[in-house]
């Protein structure tokens, strides 16, 4: 959903709703983003002053040092130092180190004491609860210039980290080899809270003439927007004072790629750009795929590929976990590229310094403790990974009941209907538009009789309306967000300075008495009064910002007009949300009802940025926005989640949000918001998906088709094509002024390839759910750049159509999208990595080398290649929806190493709905095995009933040597000789004798929860 640009025609044209906001704040359509509207880090004081600190003569000089007397291992691997500035009498800040077993180091510099309460985001809230396992055993070395510590993961990687006293300094070290450093090139700063317009923060040392921080030094300092700044027509008033901290990281050895920090449309190698990227959650309208503008959500995460001589490649992540804003500048030396370190610097606005190191080595262990740090994924409904049918909006219950039956007439799957915000009765959330909508519990029930599941979007900006009852009961428990009405006083510790002279005029000291003057007849001679050079005017006590300045609700523009916003950051708010999703309070909804939480950064149309103002106030701990504003999205979709947890016990909740930041992956699927009807945005979408699921959040996807304009038949081919393959989340969307896009409204043609690539991802399903369940239990990916698998072959490191056109589907599929017209290119390369076996075309099956590739490309197909070596459990029936395949028996595709004729692979069952699996049994794990022609299953675990089905109809191999003749099934006991398999002979690379590819019908059919099967082909 677009934010402010957007217009809708609607009765009285939503009246005068947007009125002279929309003509005051919204600008026309245009063909790309309005820069103007959103700050750059040149624009705000803080990133500015950052940029002209690391400039500083002299950068050198410790600042920061170990308090060495203040050292202490707390117990649990975590280690407090106190930290003190040179010119500063007692330390002010404490720093907190973990070493976590898992193979992470996380440290966090905050205030003792300070003036005000630094944000620092509460336990559970984005980090897991309990956090992380501490390392049980560490050895601490105190040198005389650093304390080192040393500890094992539970991988056994060995870690030693190095601090140095001065200046203060971090060094990770994996295996010997240092990955990471930390302030290695003394840009830290940490600009401690200060009294009002105090240059300092409080110490017993006053020398104003040396260097603090980047708010206080005297190198031509920047005090502009220290205690207030403007921007777009909106002052932001700062009653802290500033709070910026920031700080210098290398990655050390070759480093030919830097990865992740989502959201941005950027490429998947990172750029360099001069502008730093940017961390601001906002709803940015038609964004623009190549630049570091920050977009819906925030993970500020990175990877890094390290090359060391005569090492293998690793890979190490950095986690900076800051929510207010912040800018992320990558970096190389002068003359330096993919060969040489990478240098990175970090910016937030405020809080506290949050920042891990992920030690990795390798790709997997990355993922794993990035989730041990965050908590792992939710398990998804099956029917969450069909298709998804959305537009903005089917605007009455005869379209969503025509739309439905389009699909049924055309035998095409889809998964879940979805209505946008004009379902509701005046943007009022949770109700019904009753003149569209007559009958809401009808028409859903009418879709879940068909199996299949409904979405309404809930936004969170809530219309202020006295009938409206959540207005009103949010409004009475005193749970909006507040604006400050600012007033000014006197600043009371504002003392008149001693030398201060307020008299105006002084006797002129030139005067003499005139001549003939008598006292007795002309009194007492007074010489006359002139201007006094001393004089400094009337004194007045400096003026601040009172504290006690009266706050009242913020009240913004949104869809409904004007709108009031909920503190989500109060679990007292959370709770009334979750609350109102309950099957007696949302009337017209099921069980079969989820949410889409949209607009969530939140959006504000008249606000700055097009969002809420920093200096508004979170009544919960009393915090200001600017403290924990990529959070309000996260706050927003945990409460829906966890209401919808509490509406229906045991159901697997399903919530889409915009917005989101780190954590958010436990609660919600995420898109990556609204995208254009472009190859570029096509391209990009690669590329922005592999960073979400690199940065943890897998149940991810783009808008199919792009949601602005409308795609060409052959883009909206190439769209799907990709997206059935390579995006976990599948949902179309379109704005409300593009033509209809539902897939049998084209021709017969391109309705056709749409089809064949829906029924596609239907039948393969059974492997979208066990990589799931991967990353449910194990934070695995589900898709993910070439390297995560292949970070041994190089070119996964820096080959463009490895890195920007390709993706892997676990470990099992290479995709290689196809983003642009065949008019401009109907050829081009792929490059498959080094693999034992090579790779099998997902379409043909023929057996292709690793390396690169020149192809003709068609309008039927995209490359898609499964690895030799493994086994993939798919359905060949294909129903309606997901749900109506539970009973539908499996089909195994054996994809051999031609080498050793050997294959391995996994499937995994349960009921596909509830959290009965969470008991640890109601479920079934199959480890697949093929060797010397025989399949059977080398392990199986859990117990699950014949709720679905767990049996094998088909088994076909690909890869033989020659063609069988003969197949049998052993199976509790008895023998089974199957039918003679049909064989077609297959290309290969390996020699010029082709391979054979054998289709074996089973019958009776494998039962997989049944121990001892073998299947034998010879």
């Amino acid at each position: 959903m677009p934010g402010a640009e957007l217009r809708r025609t609607s009765p009285a044209t939503r009246v005068v709703a947007l009125l002279g906001l929309l003509a005051a704040v919204v600008i026309p359509q245009a063909s790309a983003v309005d820069r103007s509207k959103f700050r750059t880090c040149e624009q705000g004081s803080f990133c500015r002053r950052f940029r002209q600190w690391i400039k500083r003569p002299e950068i050198e000089k410790p600042l920061w040092t170990i308090f060495k007397e203040k050292s202490e291992n707390v117990g649990g691997g975590e280690y407090h130092f106190q930290v003190k500035h040179v010119h500063e009498a007692t330390p002010h800040l404490l720093l907190r180190v973990n070493a976590y077993s898992s193979g992470i180091v996380r440290f966090r510099l905050g205030e003792i004491d300070p003036v005000h309460k630094r944000h620092e985001i509460p336990v559970g809230d984005a980090i897991a609860d309990p956090p992380p396992v501490g390392s049980e055993k560490v050895d601490w070395m105190e040198l005389p210039e650093a304390s080192v510590l040393s500890f094992e993961t539970e991988a056994g990687a060995k870690v030693k980290v190095e601090i140095r006293h001065s200046p203060l300094a971090m060094a990770v070290a994996v295996n010997g080899q240092i990955v990471q450093r930390l302030n290695s090139r003394n840009f830290l700063t940490f600009e401690r809270y200060r009294k009002p317009k105090e240059l300092r923060p409080p110490d017993e040392l006053r020398d104003a003439a040396v260097v603090i921080d980047s708010a206080a030094h005297p190198h031509d300092l920047d005090t502009k927007g220290l205690w207030e700044e403007d921007f777009g027509g909106h002052t932001d008033r700062k009653p802290r004072g500033p709070a910026a901290l920031g700080m210098d990281l290398t990655f050390e050895g070759g480093v030919p790629g830097l990865f992740g920090l989502p959201e941005h449309g950027t490429k998947a190698s990172l750029p360099f750009y001069d502008e730093p990227y940017r961390f601001y959650n906002l709803d940015v309208f038609e964004y623009e795929i190549g630049n570091p503008m920050a977009l819906y959500g925030a993970v500020p995460l990175l990877w890094a590929i390290h090359n060391f001589p005569g090492s293998k490649p690793v890979t190490t992540g950095f986690l900076w976990l800051n929510p207010s804003e912040t800018f992320v500048k990558l970096e190389r030396a002068s003359g330096e590229g993919p060969k040489n370190p990478a240098h990175v610097w970090w910016v937030s606005e405020s809080g506290v310094l949050d920042a891990s190191v992920l030690v990795g080595p390798a790709p997997p262990t990355v993922s794993g403790q990035f989730h041990a740090l965050t908590g792992l994924g939710a398990m998804p409904a099956l029917w969450a990974l069909g298709k998804h049918q959305c537009r903005w909006n089917y605007m009455t219950q005869k379209d969503v009941a025509q739309v439905d039956a389009g699909f049924d007439k055309h035998d095409i799957p889809y998964d879940v209907m979805w209505l946008d915000i004009e379902h509701t009765d005046g943007k009022a959330y949770f109700s019904w538009n009753s003149a569209n909508f007559p009958e809401p519990g009808k028409m859903i029930q009418s879709i879940s009789d068909k199996r299949r599941k409904f979405v309404n979007v809930v936004d969170p900006h809530i219309k202020k309306d006295e009938k409206f009852h959540v207005f009103r009961e949010v409004r009475d428990k005193g749970l909006f967000i507040k604006k400050i009405d600012w007033k000014m006083m006197d600043d009371p510790s504002d003392v008149k300075p001693a030398d201060w002279v307020e008299i105006e005029k002084i006797p002129d000291p030139n005067a003499t008495i005139p001549e003939g003057w008598s006292v007795e007849d002309d009194g007492q001679w007074e010489a006359p009064k002139i201007p006094n050079p001393e004089y400094k005017g009337v004194w007045h006590p400096r003026q601040i910002t009172d504290p006690t300045s009266p706050q009242t609700d913020f009240e913004g523009w949104c869809w409904p007009g004007t709108s009031l916003y909920p503190d989500f950051a109060d679990p007292a708010m959370r709770d009334y949300w979750g609350s109102q999703f309950a099957l007696d309070k949302y009337t017209g909804t099921n069980a079969d009802t989820y949410v889409w939480n949209d607009m969530n950064e939140p959006s504000v149309f008249n606000g700055p940025e097009v969002t809420m103002p920093r200096d508004a106030i979170h009544p919960y701990g009393n915090v200001e926005h600017r403290d924990l504003h990529n959070m309000y999205g996260y706050y927003v979709h945990r409460a829906t989640y966890e209401g919808l947890q509490k509406r229906v016990p045991n159901d697997r909740p399903f919530v889409l949000t915009r917005s989101f930041f780190v954590g958010s992956h436990k609660y919600a699927a995420i898109w990556t918001g609204d995208n254009y009807a472009k190859w570029d945005h096509l391209q990009a979408s690669i590329a922005m998906v592999g960073a979400l699921t690199l940065s943890g959040q897998s149940l991810v996807g783009a808008d199919v088709g792009g949601f602005f304009k409308h795609p060409d038949n052959e883009m909206l081919v190439r769209w799907y094509q990709l997206a059935v393959l390579a995006y976990p989340f599948l949902r179309n969307h379109a704005h409300l002024e593009t033509p209809r896009r539902e897939p049998f409204v084209f021709d017969d043609e391109t309705m056709g390839l749409v089809k064949d690539s829906l029924q596609l991802r239907y039948r393969m399903l059974p492997v979208w759910y066990t990589l799931f369940a991967d990353y449910h239990r194990k934070g695995e990916p589900v898709v993910r750049p070439l390297f995560w698998d292949y970070l041994s072959d190089p070119n996964t490191h820096t080959d463009e159509d490895a890195l920007e056109n390709e993706i892997m589907l676990g470990n099992v599929l290479l995709v290689r999208g196809v983003t642009k017209p065949m008019t401009e290119a109907d050829k081009g390369s792929v490059y498959l990595p080094v693999t034992p076996g090579g790779w099998y075309d997902l379409y043909t099956g023929d057996n292709t080398a690793p390396g690169r590739h020149e192809m003709q490309f068609t309008l039927q197909s995209i490359p898609a290649y499964f690895r030799a070596g493994t086994v993939v459990p798919m359905k060949s029936r294909v129903r309606r929806s997901s749900s109506c395949t539970w009973q539908d028996p499996f089909t195994l595709k054996i994809y051999l190493d031609p080498t050793s004729g050997t294959a391995t692979g996994r499937l995994y069952i349960d009921d596909y709905k509830t959290t009965q699996y969470q008991d640890g049994k109601s479920f079934l794990e199959v480890e697949f095995e093929f060797k010397s022609g025989t399949l059977k299953a080398s392990s199986m675990s859990g117990s699950l009933t014949d709720i679905v089905s767990t049996e094998v109809e088909r088994v076909e191999i690909f890869g033989l040597r020659s063609p069988p003749t003969s197949a049998v099934l052993s199976q509790s006991g008895a023998q089974h000789t199957l039918p003679k398999p049909n064989t077609r002979q297959i290309t290969t690379w390996t020699s010029t004798t082709p391979l054979h590819t054998a289709v074996v019908k089973v019958s009776p059919w494998i039962d997989l929860r049944t121990t001892g099967w073998e299947l034998k082909v010879a």
